[in-house]
């Protein structure tokens, strides 16, 4: 243990100190040339600030859309609205394969660009469709608050259009991130924020529905934004295929990403559906409130570790050098956000009315803090990922949402706080068992 506390202090902290000591404080100007160039000739650096900088700003105008859809509906249909987008990202995560972390691995290097990445739109296409209409056929099962959706065709093939874009704009992300130029991705997501802006004051009539619709256009809008840089700045032919052979030296890879990344993603995906159901639609609109707020950390240890993935994957010899790059600017940007949102969270959520100030506030300090977590969670499932020691990382995150699910109906009579006290101890458990797997064969 003192081995790895002297190597933090002498690779992270050391190196930060003489950075600070060597900048010229007395000129602002200059220091911030300075400090930009530090980041901006760094690949792992500036990749990780674009994808920040792409989630802050989904995250920013997502609070406007919010607010504005909080004045527009009303908090069971905000609630409704939150269950809808999660099925989305639900099926979505399904329907990738886990293609969008392995197009990041083995994109680079790959010979076949074009095969791989239209193979990959392809099935995630076809997969769209066919999980679209199992789950609408499946409506009385699997949700019956949404059985709005097959009051008419146009519902229904819209709510099926709106999940394969949505899955496909996740494949564009990845395709970015390997060439490692996330500003692409910063442009597409700016395009997709704004355009969602637009939406809710005219889809008002359709209701709850009118909230998902407004992200489904959007999508469509970024999607196409995405495509066209593609087409243009890497050479990409877009064409309907599917090349086994291309797909093949991936597929393995993926596909237990794949399971490793839902399971990962299944409790955020399915307590605002188990809320919804137990609780009611208000407090699952509470609970996505709080989550989307919460997500201004998580996106710290998200886009440093995607980041820190793509470099891994380009150079696997050099990744010790870019892991600590990953903890310091992980480190630099956490610890004052967590602070913020836990000290002045319930001024944050004033945006979207009392109700959500009142309500959420005590979850969304519990989710705060449970970003330290996270952050750990984030880099060492990475270190696992580049390792491709994929079989460990798929049992720590079944056990992990195994907990959280279990925890939160078993704390669920506490309403939100319930849920956020499972929350964190899940997080905290599973980051104590990735630093046994990561380390314990050193």
């Amino acid at each position: 243990m003192k081995n790895h506390l002297d190597t933090i202090n002498n690779e992270i902290f050391a190196p930060t100190l003489v950075i600070i000591q060597d900048l010229p404080w007395g000129h602002p100007v200059l220091l911030m040339k300075r400090v930009y160039a530090h980041f901006a000739d760094d690949s792992l650096y500036r990749n990780s600030i674009y994808l920040m900088l792409s989630t802050a700003i989904i995250s920013f105008f997502g609070f406007f859309f919010w607010m504005i859809n909080a004045r527009l509906y009303t908090p069971e249909q905000v609630g409704i609205a939150t269950t809808l987008i999660s099925v989305m990202g639900l099926i979505g995560s399904f329907t990738m394969l886990g293609l969008n972390v392995g197009i990041i691995r083995f994109l680079p290097n790959s010979e076949n660009k074009n095969e791989i990445i239209n193979s990959s739109f392809t099935i995630t296409a076809v997969l769209s469709i066919l999980l679209s209409i199992i789950f609408l056929s499946g409506l009385n099962i699997f949700s019956p608050l949404l059985l709005i959706l097959r009051e008419n065709v146009f519902l229904a093939s819209s709510f099926v259009i709106f999940i394969i874009i949505g899955s496909m704009n996740a494949i564009a992300d990845s395709i970015f991130i390997a060439y490692r130029s996330a500003k692409y991705t910063l442009l597409k997501n700016f395009v997709f924020s704004i355009s969602k802006l637009i939406f809710p004051f005219f889809l008002v009539a359709f209701n709850a529905y009118g909230i998902y619709a407004s992200v489904g256009i959007a999508s469509i809008i970024a999607f196409v934004v995405s495509i066209v840089l593609l087409i243009y700045y890497f050479k990409y032919q877009p064409k309907f295929s599917l090349n086994i052979r291309a797909i093949k030296k991936i597929g393995s890879y993926s596909f237990g990403n794949y399971i490793a990344g839902f399971l990962a993603a299944l409790p955020v995906m399915v307590l605002p559906i188990i809320i919804a159901n137990k609780i009611g639609a208000a407090e699952a609109g509470y609970f996505y409130i709080a989550l989307m707020t919460a997500g201004i950390i998580f996106i710290i240890p998200n886009a440093a570790t995607q980041s820190l993935f793509a470099e891994g994957s380009h150079r696997e010899e050099e990744m010790k050098e870019h892991l600590m790059k990953s903890i310091k600017i992980t480190a630099l940007l956490l610890i004052p956000a967590t602070l913020i949102i836990v000290f002045f969270g319930n001024y944050i959520l004033l945006a979207f009315g009392k109700s959500y100030s009142s309500e959420a506030f005590r979850l969304l300090q519990l989710m705060a803090v449970s970003g330290i977590f996270v952050s750990i969670n984030y880099i060492l499932s990475t270190i696992l990922k580049v390792r491709n020691r994929i079989k460990e990382l798929i049992g720590i995150n079944a056990f992990s949402a195994l907990v959280i699910v279990l925890l939160s109906y078993l704390f669920i009579n506490l309403h939100l706080w319930g849920i956020g006290i499972a929350w964190l101890i899940g997080q905290a458990i599973m980051s104590l068992i990735f630093i046994f797997t990561v380390f314990r064969k050193k």
